[in-house]
């Protein structure tokens, strides 16, 4: 198969994700290859509900931020096995967000930028690359956390 077949193979099937997103209010663009997301998604989704969304086993390097502005009512994003280095700021304000996979991506630092997210009950870290956390910290800003995985971070340290 040729690159530009591959890549048009690529666009159709995010394509087809989306259009299945505006009954589901689910975008599972998982293991589309993905290195960013391209505004045509926003575009393609737009004036529909997403409650959960799903870009792991993709590629990506930085958080996509129009996640938060685009779908403010998602309570589920699952952004595991991507090459994520940090949460933006921008993530703060995802209010109703609650439940985080950032499993195995690249984040060196414990992502405060969540603390703010008060009904986040699942926080899945485990694989990253976090070397600290101040734990009483954690649990007094995240009062609703019930499950949360920081296995994997072999030089973590609790503060």
């Amino acid at each position: 198969m040729s690159i530009i077949q591959s890549a048009g193979k690529g666009v159709t099937q995010v394509v087809e994700r989306c259009e299945a997103a505006k009954e589901s209010g689910f975008l599972d663009l998982s293991s589309c290859q993905l290195m960013y997301m391209a505004d045509a998604v926003y575009m393609l989704i737009k004036g529909h509900e997403i409650t959960r969304i799903s870009i792991q086993d993709n590629s990506m390097k930085k958080f996509p931020k129009k996640l938060v502005i685009k779908f403010p009512t998602a309570t589920i994003l699952n952004m595991a096995n991507n090459e994520i280095t940090e949460l933006p700021e921008e993530i703060s304000s995802w209010t109703s967000l609650k439940g985080l996979n950032a499993a195995k991506n690249s984040m060196t630092k414990f992502p405060e930028a969540i603390l703010p997210l008060k009904n986040l009950i699942h926080l899945d870290l485990n694989g990253n690359d976090i070397n600290e956390i101040e734990v009483v910290l954690l649990y007094s800003s995240l009062p609703n956390l019930i499950k949360l995985n920081l296995a994997g971070n072999v030089n973590l340290k609790e503060e």
